[in-house]
């Protein structure tokens, strides 16, 4: 008879010394067999949970401003298709707007306060262009500052 049990499934342990019995052997089986289908059946509740959760994929990216701005140097952002909504994140800035639409809303940090504005946005394909005549910073384009790329992607 086994004189030791494990800690978690209190499978059936023998010390060199003890008598081993085949109904100890069966109950470690059916013990191991029960553990086994309920994480077999948790698996499987996980797995359709997690189906009806969404169908999203996320894109991270990232980019450096270079400072300019303007028509003549929009800052351009190319996803690799067109996300149902996106976000960046600069020093100073937050940005949030809707895949292919026309403006999105721009928060500029400055000296304590925060200025919130529409920025118009102009799309080719999956490629962004924003511009802004103020500064770099209205146009997600501030000099060395990195730029996080948040998109959420629709899934078919």
């Amino acid at each position: 008879m086994a004189s030791q049990e494990t800690p978690n499934y209190r499978l059936s342990r023998w010390a060199g010394t003890d008598r081993i019995l085949v109904e100890e052997f069966n109950d470690n089986w059916d013990k191991i067999d029960t553990a086994l289908k309920g994480n077999a059946d948790g698996v499987a509740a996980l797995q359709t949970a997690l189906a009806s959760c969404g169908n999203c994929q996320i894109g991270i990216s990232t980019y450096t401003g270079t400072g300019s701005r303007g028509e003549e140097h929009p800052t351009v952002i190319t996803f690799p298709r067109m996300p149902t909504v996106f976000f960046v994140r600069g020093r100073g800035t937050f940005f949030a707007a809707q895949g292919g639409a026309s403006e999105g809303s721009l928060i500029v940090y400055d000296s304590g306060s925060a200025k919130i504005q529409d920025a118009l946005l102009s799309w080719s394909g999956n490629q962004l262009s924003i511009v802004s005549s103020n500064n770099a910073k209205y146009q997600l384009n501030t000099d060395n500052s990195l730029y996080w790329v948040l998109a959420l992607y629709q899934m078919d």
